[in-house]
């Protein structure tokens, strides 16, 4: 099936790339939080850093093994999952700034 004059397959290929991109610059973000964490020494910062690794880069791996396991009805739920807990972690990482 075609939309917008290219196939299928390209779709796949375009939808692969900017995820790919989406976990590149997550892990960028991460490694700088990381890095003000080293200087810094709080925990708010480690928390932004795990955050954002869960929003990015293990929400995509995690989605990518549950599409190997479960059904296609499901597969979706343990990346989604792992976006949530990675949210989770923001906020706390906001909330511990917002502190001190």
């Amino acid at each position: 099936m075609d939309f917008a004059g290219l196939s299928a397959e390209t779709w796949v290929t375009v939808n692969t790339a900017f995820h790919l991109a989406q976990t590149g610059v997550g892990l960028l973000i991460a490694a700088l939080a990381l890095v003000g964490y080293r200087r810094q020494r709080t925990r708010s910062m480690l928390a932004l850093a795990v955050g954002i690794s869960l929003l990015t880069f293990v929400s995509y791996l995690v989605t990518l093994g549950a599409v190997q396991v479960f059904p296609r009805v499901v597969f979706p739920l343990p990346g989604t999952i792992t976006e949530l807990v990675g949210l989770l972690v923001l906020l706390y990482a906001i909330v511990l700034a917002r502190r001190g």
